[in-house]
């Protein structure tokens, strides 16, 4: 399977497929977006020595999304699909993935 990781293609509109481009961080680093041939969609550490395995972007889209539909029930009954990276940036600064997709640090805005 190749994966292709182009982090000079950054679609930042309100249609960008990665919604969680920018607030993914590992090893300090922002991951960037990974498609594998099958265009499966991945998040990546781009620095060289991390030995991350490719976090699948629609199981940890989904994640996040659920956990921000718990804590805002009654906004995300009004966010359509195009409009979630929006709503998660308003709310969030970053999240750092630990060593599985269980163990997530939300950096949430004041």
């Amino acid at each position: 399977m190749g994966i292709m990781v182009n982090p000079a293609h950054r679609d930042t509109t309100e249609s960008d497929l990665y919604i969680l481009r920018g607030l993914l961080r590992c090893c300090g680093a922002a991951l960037i977006p990974a498609c594998s041939d099958n265009h499966t969609r991945y998040y990546a550490c781009p620095e060289t020595e991390c030995d991350r395995d490719l976090v699948n972007a629609e199981e940890i889209e989904q994640q996040i999304w659920q956990r921000y539909v718990a804590l805002n029930a009654d906004a995300a009954d009004i966010v359509s699909r195009d409009q979630r990276r929006a709503a998660l940036l308003s709310v969030l600064s970053r999240i750092t993935v630990g060593t599985s997709l269980v163990d997530l640090d939300y950096g949430w805005r004041d």
